[in-house]
């Protein structure tokens, strides 16, 4: 491939050009650096090793704090910031902001609002929120929540009335910023060297997508893809610019390589990691990202013959698993609900999200078209290094798995799951709030349902058997026996006439 003039060369041409303008935002000669050097000279060194020291772009140019940012502070004569957010990252770097405001991890932070709505207690103790939430996978406990769900998904950042901030530090994906904005670009970016590298390995996804409930980088590793990373990834050229990163760079795909990367020219690199996503593989039931399943508007038809299949082997009705109900995890009714004072804050006209009603609204650009246009784009970043009947067989094989998770979880939750919720089996028997059937069915959906269908579309076999499907059908009948003693309960309790 043609890389056209090498970097250093362009980022010189670069600094001619463009002097005045980083000399004005810069200030001549940086505030900081003379201080920091001593104080935190780690932090300058990274800037040092890092793109912005390159052309010019010192400390002051992005902490140096606008005048409507309720987190600015005096300090050594300076108004600055610690907290650059999105709309400071945005000056230069505004297409990437837009893509990353239209996709799916802009959102996080609305997914993690149970766990950060406070109920009961709240007091802050050392900047630190303290108090009890309705999240149960935290025991009700913001402290439990600060240092795990929220690390990733992002908490809201406040500023006290001495101009400390609280729930600081937070570098989660969709943070909640003083400033209304939303996100974090250091997320990815680790400062203070903002390296595209860095940024283009798993291991950095991977601080997130890991565990249970999101086992990206553990199939990833399981995988060719990922064995091939592991065998030869320090050889490879990770600092190749955009646009230029291509197959001669590296051997095999990283997260970034399929979901973000322009690779070999095939198509614009893009920040809105939700633009090649042909399928929900999160909530309950999985559905491909077209606009009407978004909303939720239709439910999603699974496929007839999987279905009358597993009709026949769990004895249900004809037609019982003819399609399921889309449109859910709906970011914004879990802020409304959770958090009516975020959502107020941050969703509205002139505010971050202009509108959300809708899973739908979560979305723009790029996430907005069909799924099967999505699919085409991955597909091109796949042939990259496959020929395309290889690609499509693998997806196409990753596709009917959808229709058979549906089947069997569906036919799980009408056999054992609801009757056991209608008939309030389990409502004198629950720790935590959740009976042991409740947790069953979180598993079965919301870990081994994960690892099943994300398995099949990442090439991870055991994952996806094993600890995937075979999971699924074992708690499965979990449930059944579940219901068969718990109605055997109720019954020898009434019998006895006990309460």
């Amino acid at each position: 491939m043609k890389r056209g003039y090498p970097l250093l060369i362009v980022l010189a041409i670069v600094g001619l050009l463009f002097p005045a303008t980083v000399a004005a935002k810069s200030v001549d000669i940086d505030p900081c650096l003379s201080c920091h050097d001593t104080v935190t000279p780690g932090v300058v060194k990274q800037w040092h090793e890092s793109k912005h020291s390159k052309v010019g772009v010192k400390c002051y140019v992005c902490h140096k704090a606008k005048d409507d940012d309720p987190a600015g502070f005096e300090h050594n004569g300076y108004r600055v910031t610690a907290l650059v957010t999105p709309k400071y990252c945005e000056s230069c770097h505004p297409k990437q902001v837009k893509e990353f405001r239209e996709s799916m991890h802009d959102e996080a932070g609305l997914f993690s609002l149970s766990a950060y709505g406070i109920v009961e207690g709240e007091k802050v103790v050392d900047g630190v929120t303290l108090g009890q939430t309705l999240n149960y996978k935290t025991h009700f406990s913001r402290e439990s929540a600060e240092a795990g769900c929220l690390d990733c998904h992002g908490t809201v950042i406040k500023v006290g009335k001495d101009g400390k901030l609280i729930n600081w530090p937070n570098n989660g994906i969709g943070r909640f910023n003083p400033d209304g904005s939303v996100g974090s670009c250091t997320a990815c970016h680790t400062r203070h060297t903002f390296s595209i590298a860095q940024a283009r390995k798993p291991e950095t996804c991977g601080q997130c997508h890991l565990g249970p409930d999101h086992p990206q980088r553990e199939i990833y590793e399981e995988s060719k893809h990922g064995n091939l990373f592991s065998a030869n990834g320090e050889h490879w050229n990770w600092d190749v610019p955009p646009g230029q990163w291509g197959p001669e760079d590296i051997e095999a795909p990283t997260c970034a390589t399929c979901h973000m990367s322009g690779f070999g020219g095939a198509l614009e690199s893009t920040h809105n990691v939700s633009a090649r996503l042909k399928w929900e593989l999160e909530p309950v039931f999985s559905w491909p990202t077209d606009p009407k399943y978004l909303a939720g508007k239709e439910k999603y038809p699974i496929d007839p013959d999987i279905a009358k299949r597993y009709e026949k082997i769990h004895n249900l009705p004809p037609g019982s698993l003819k399609e399921v109900k889309t449109g859910a995890p709906n970011p914004f009714a879990i802020a409304k609900k959770y958090a009516p004072d975020i959502y107020k804050a941050y969703v509205g006209p002139g505010k971050w999200w202009s509108k959300g009603e809708t899973r739908l609204d979560a979305f723009g650009g790029d996430a907005l078209r069909s799924a099967n246009e999505k699919r085409e784009d991955m597909l091109k970043v796949c042939t990259q290094c496959h020929v395309r009947s290889w690609a499509e067989g693998d997806l196409n094989k990753a596709d009917k798995t959808i229709d058979v998770y549906n089947a069997v979880v569906l036919a799980i939750k009408l056999k054992y799951y609801d009757p056991i919720k209608k008939e309030k089996l389990d409502e004198d028997i629950k720790f935590n709030g959740k009976s042991e059937a409740d947790n069953l069915w979180h598993e079965i959906w919301h870990h081994e349902g994960r690892i099943w269908r994300m398995g099949a579309f990442m090439q991870g076999q055991d994952w996806q058997h094993w600890e995937g499907a075979y999971e699924v059908a074992d708690d499965g009948s979990h449930l059944a026996d579940w219901l068969e003693k718990l109605r055997l309960r109720k019954a020898i309790k009434e019998k006895l006439n006990l309460k």
